[in-house]
């Protein structure tokens, strides 16, 4: 088992003997970036949809009746390896402010690319969360004056600070030949404000490739993985509190010790909170595939996914959708890329075209001749 691992190992390290050129389509993979840059003194503009649930098919018209995420973004290469941008996200009101920085490129001497990433966020949406358990004051008498005493001590609204977050990541790549890359990113993701039982720190792991389909045509997948992911509910009492019985939920700390403090209430606490025990539900996997266009200065993308968050720091929460239950979303991400250099330089992953053989063909052949010499 250690000579396969080891094996593999060489294998992902060892120089690549192919052409180098761009090792994916965009500076997108398909939530997470990819390593491509945008280029210097190219703006990279994006428009990204997640739609609804489409498991019901054309009676929801696969999700488009129930609404989209969208993310409106800019991203401009200052350097030839720095980029910074800004995005908006519709869910949460989310603005976002990134930068990608170019470390290292993948060389006949260099067997991988490697960039950062880091992003701030910061949610605007007024979030208003419950507070458990609930604490009941005695009546005023006034039912109205009542309601709005219940919900001032027995809610908390989230406070800008709340609603920052923080994502760094390391995004390594490497093109194995021209029909095949693979990145691995480890990324951290940092929360002022989380759900009961949750750690605002998270550490996960993006894995995502292209697969050379036709010759502006490629194949993408991602898979993004966390030790822990968010469970559902808007807090870990609620969420725990279903049984497996119907009707019947598990006892909270506060009921066995006022209600089932005698020994012959044993078996009930017993009963209730282990027989009955059912676990806490929890978001799945965010796993996504799908196909990329190119056509000119433009990259669409076109994929099936189980998670709807756009904003960086959200996409270790885990994904809205269970492929298992046939639930799945459909989105798409649209790149348009300008250049503002007095001779116009496509972006480096515009750069590399191959034929209809496959064979890599220089952009440098278009270029004007003065520029050639």
């Amino acid at each position: 088992m250690k000579k396969k691992y080891f094996t593999f190992l060489i294998f992902l390290i060892s120089p690549s003997l192919f052409g180098e050129g761009a090792a994916f389509m965009s500076p997108t993979l398909i939530n997470m970036p990819s390593t491509e840059n945008v280029g210097y003194k190219n703006l990279d503009l994006r428009f990204n949809h997640r739609f609804g649930d489409a498991q019901n098919g054309f009676k929801d018209l696969f999700g488009l009746d129930s609404g989209a995420n969208i993310l409106i973004g800019a991203d401009y290469g200052i350097t030839k390896a720095i980029s910074i941008g800004a995005a908006r996200i519709s869910e949460n009101k989310t603005y976002e402010l990134r930068s990608k920085v170019r470390l290292l490129s993948q060389s006949s001497i260099l067997p991988f690319t490697m960039s950062f990433w880091g992003v701030a966020s910061q949610d605007t949406d007024k979030e208003i969360i419950p507070l458990n358990p609930a604490i009941q004051l005695p009546s005023t008498g006034i039912s109205v004056l009542d309601a709005n005493i219940s919900q001032n001590i027995n809610h908390y609204t989230l406070t800008d600070n709340d609603k920052r977050s923080y994502m760094a990541s390391i995004l390594i790549s490497r093109k194995f030949n021209r029909y095949f890359s693979l990145q691995l990113s480890p990324t951290f993701v940092h929360r002022n404000f989380v759900k009961s039982t949750l750690r605002n720190d998270r550490f996960g792991v993006d894995v995502g490739g292209r697969l050379k389909l036709f010759k502006r045509v490629d194949f993408t997948f991602e898979a993004i993985f966390t030790k822990q992911r968010d469970y559902i509910g808007t807090d870990y009492d609620s969420a725990s509190g279903p049984t497996t019985l119907q009707g019947v939920r598990t006892l909270t700390a506060t009921d066995i010790n006022t209600l089932y403090v005698l020994p012959r209430d044993l078996p009930t606490v017993y009963f209730q909170n282990v027989v009955l025990h059912k676990h806490v539900p929890h978001y799945t996997v965010p796993f996504s595939f799908g196909v990329d266009f190119e056509t000119g200065g433009h990259v669409f993308q076109l994929f099936i996914t189980d998670i709807r968050a756009l904003a960086q720091t959200k996409l270790l929460n885990g994904g809205d959708f269970d492929f298992g239950k046939r639930q799945y979303s459909v989105g798409f991400n649209i790149h348009r890329n300008f250049s503002f250099e007095e001779e116009a330089k496509p972006a480096e992953w515009e750069e590399t075209k191959t034929d209809n053989s496959g064979t890599i063909e220089d952009s440098a052949q278009h270029r004007p001749e003065s520029e050639k010499k």
